[in-house]
């Protein structure tokens, strides 16, 4: 486990950075944290890093979002908002089981506590607040 200390998010880009140039593809990015903790930030910052040029929004109500992408072989990011969900039976209801476990897919899932039993591959980001300028970011 890597723990990184953040205090903005030009620091928070360089973690998601670090993050990406380490992706092969086919990996499951599981975040944790509590409302307001950067889950979503972490997530821009990381498409941004994967070379996603759209401005990228919570899919709080539409649950899934794909990006096209060309980095490294991997041409779609795929964006899941978990806190709505009621358990695994609903990712496939929404249609991520197209998505998952593909060597030119990476998927983030925000609110991924929700969800048992993630693929193997999964990349754990757990981000908590430290204090009201300072965010902890552990990757695992």
């Amino acid at each position: 486990m890597k723990e990184y200390i953040v205090k903005n998010l030009k620091d928070t880009d360089k973690v998601a950075q670090t993050l990406a140039e380490s992706l092969k593809g086919g990996e499951t990015i599981a975040l944790t944290g509590n409302l307001g903790s950067g889950k979503t930030a972490f997530v821009k910052a990381l498409a941004k890093a994967l070379g996603i040029k759209e401005n990228i929004t919570s899919p709080t109500f539409v649950l899934l979002k794909v990006y096209n992408i060309n980095y490294k072989g991997i041409n779609k990011f795929v964006h899941v908002d978990c806190y709505r969900l009621r358990g695994q039976e609903d990712l496939f209801d929404i249609g991520l089981g197209d998505y998952l476990n593909y060597d030119n897919i990476i998927v983030a899932l925000e609110w991924a506590d929700k969800i048992v039993n993630l693929p193997k591959n999964t990349i754990f980001v757990d981000i908590k607040i430290v204090d009201k300028d300072k965010r902890s970011i552990k990757i695992s």
